[in-house]
């Protein structure tokens, strides 16, 4: 459920409607990332510049993933070097989140293991390497780190921007993908599937679809 009204104690803005799982989210007056402690809302600095060009959903969207309806609430993008990708989080009508990636037109839909119950290490694997998960066997397909680097909507967790992990992805064998997010000795992994863009219904917010 949302909070009935909140402002950004940098400029005032009120924000209503802002739902009660979100930890971190940005102000569209000031540009300026907040993070919620308890009843209290506290500054982390800029939400980064995150260029625009053509996105298959966008902020407000609603996804269609296997029937499920998930609306897009924040957009993360990350710079890996080669290249950037978007993280998007969404949440379905019951409030239960997930993520979908999206790197140059390749689409991810994955989520969070309960209590974060992945793999039990803490290092990431190198290329070629396999990972017994979910009586399921998957081959480190990529390794690298990856930089925040802007962020808009609202999050569940606290992302800093120019924060830093590395990651690996690893495939399953029949397009599942197990991600691992590792940073000082802490790790975090995601589950999920690859997405054929052209299954996906998407409802824009002003109205309009697409697929």
């Amino acid at each position: 459920m949302p909070d009935t009204h909140v402002t950004c104690p940098n400029c005032g803005y009120g924000f209503d409607g802002l739902r009660k799982s979100t930890r971190m989210f940005d102000c569209p007056s000031c540009d300026t990332t907040l993070f919620r402690e308890g009843v209290e809302l506290k500054p982390l600095g800029n939400h980064g510049e995150m260029h625009d060009w053509p996105m298959l959903f966008s902020l407000g969207d609603t996804v269609v993933v296997q029937g499920q309806r998930y609306t897009v609430v924040g957009h993360a993008r990350y710079d890996y070097g080669r290249g950037t990708w978007d993280e998007m989080w969404v949440e379905n009508g019951q409030g239960a989140g997930a993520w979908i990636s999206v790197d140059e037109g390749d689409v991810v839909f994955q989520t969070a293991p309960s209590g974060n119950r992945g793999p039990l290490r803490d290092d990431p694997p190198p290329i070629g390497n396999t990972i017994e998960y979910g009586g399921r066997r998957y081959t480190v397909t990529e390794a690298d780190s990856a930089t925040l680097v802007a962020v808009r909507g609202e999050f569940p967790e606290v992302m800093q921007i120019g924060e830093a992990h590395q990651f690996i992805n690893a495939a399953g064998p029949s397009g599942q993908l197990l991600s691992g997010e590792f940073w000082d000795g802490d790790s975090q992994w995601f589950d999920g599937m690859w997405m054929d863009p052209f299954d996906l219904q998407v409802l824009r917010a002003d109205g309009g679809s697409a697929r």
